[in-house]
C-alpha cells in the first residue's frame, strides 16, 4: 500500500512540474537560438552598405565615380520635390495653426487665395496629411540613396578624405565638426568632445520636442474638428483618415530612418557553405553549434517531460 501511494505521489509529482520543466526548456532553447542567430541593429544607410558590399567581384569596377554622381544628381532632385511639397504643407499649416486659435488668416498657396470657411480646415488638414505621407515616401528614398553614396565614397575615395566627402554629400549626416583622420596624434581635449556630445544630444532633444509639438498641434486640431463637425459626419471621416494617414506617416518614417533589428542567419549560411566544400566540417559546425541543445533535449526524452524529435529541429 504504501509502495502505491509513493508511485501515486510521484506520478503526481511528475505532471505538476512537467509544466514548468518544458516551459524552462523552451526559455533555454530560445536564449541558445539567440546566441546562434543574434539580432543586430542596423540603420537603413549600414544595411544597404553591408548589401553593397557582397556585390560580385565582375561588378564592383561598375561602382565608380559616375555611378556616384548619378546617385547624388538623383538624391537632390528627391530632396528638392520634397522641400518644395514641405513649403506648400508650411503654408497649409500656419493656416490650419491661425483657424485653430481663431485667428483671421488668409493664405495664398500655388497662387489661390484660401480664407476660413465651413469645411475648409477639414479638406486642407486632410491635404496636409496626405502630403506628410508623400513626403515620408520620398524621406525613405533619401536614406536609400544616401546609404549608397556613403559607401560609395568609402570605396572611392581615400580614407583620409572621407570626412571631407561626407560633409559635401551628406550634409545632414554632419554636425559641421571636422575631425583629422590623417593626423591621429592630434586629439580633442576632454572638454571639447564632451561639448560636441552634448550639442548631438541637444539637437537629438530638440528633434523630439518639435515632433512632439507637431503631434500634438495636429492632435488638438483634429480633436477641435471633430467637435465642431462643421460639415457633419464628413469631418468626422476626415479626421479618422488624417489620423490613419499620421500613423502611418510616423510608421514610415520609422522603418526607413531609424535602426531596425534583424536576425544573422550566418551561421546556416556558413553550414550551407561547409556542406558543398567540406561535409565533415559542416557536421562538426552542427554539432559545436547544437551540441547543447541536443544534450539537453536527450535528458528531458529519458525523464519523460517531452517526446523525442529531430535533434536539429529549430521552433
Amino acid at each position: 500500500m504504501l509502495f502505491l501511494l509513493e508511485k501515486a505521489a510521484a506520478r503526481m509529482g511528475f505532471w505538476l512540474t512537467a509544466p514548468f520543466v518544458r516551459a524552462a526548456f523552451y526559455l533555454r532553447e530560445r536564449k541558445r537560438d539567440r546566441l546562434r542567430f543574434p539580432r543586430r541593429w542596423l540603420s537603413p544607410q549600414q544595411i544597404v552598405s553591408l548589401d553593397l558590399d557582397l556585390i560580385d567581384d565582375d561588378d564592383q569596377p561598375r561602382m565608380d565615380r559616375s555611378l556616384l554622381d548619378l546617385l547624388v544628381a538623383r538624391r537632390d532632385q528627391i530632396k528638392a520635390n520634397s522641400s518644395r511639397v514641405s513649403v506648400v504643407n508650411l503654408s497649409l499649416s500656419v493656416f490650419l495653426l491661425a483657424t485653430y486659435f481663431k485667428v483671421g488668416a488668409d493664405v495664398s498657396v500655388l497662387g489661390i487665395s484660401i480664407k476660413d470657411s465651413a469645411g475648409v480646415p477639414e479638406f486642407l488638414l486632410a491635404t496636409n496629411a496626405t502630403m506628410a505621407l508623400y513626403i515620408s515616401s520620398l524621406q525613405g528614398n533619401v536614406s536609400i540613396l544616401e546609404g549608397a553614396i556613403s559607401h560609395l565614397i568609402g570605396k572611392i575615395f581615400p580614407a583620409g578624405m572621407s570626412n571631407v566627402m561626407r560633409a559635401a554629400l551628406l550634409t545632414e549626416a554632419s554636425i559641421g565638426k571636422y575631425y583629422p583622420l590623417n593626423m591621429p596624434h592630434l586629439l580633442l581635449t576632454d572638454f571639447h568632445w564632451r561639448l560636441g556630445k552634448f550639442l548631438a544630444y541637444f539637437m537629438v532633444v530638440i528633434a523630439l520636442v518639435v515632433a512632439i509639438i507637431i503631434i500634438g498641434f495636429n492632435v488638438a486640431l483634429m480633436l477641435s474638428i471633430w467637435k465642431q463637425s462643421s460639415i457633419g459626419i464628413y469631418s468626422n471621416l476626415i479626421v479618422i483618415y488624417v489620423a490613419i494617414c499620421g500613423i502611418f506617416s510616423f510608421l514610415f518614417m520609422f522603418l526607413t530612418r531609424l535602426p531596425t533589428t534583424f536576425t544573422d542567419y550566418s551561421l546556416l549560411h556558413q553550414m550551407q557553405i561547409a556542406e558543398q566544400l567540406n561535409p565533415k566540417h559542416a557536421e562538426e559546425i552542427r554539432r559545436k553549434a547544437y551540441r547543447s541543445s541536443i544534450e539537453d533535449q536527450s535528458d528531458l526524452e529519458q525523464r519523460g517531460f517531452i517526446k523525442p524529435r529531430s535533434p536539429y529541429q529549430r521552433k
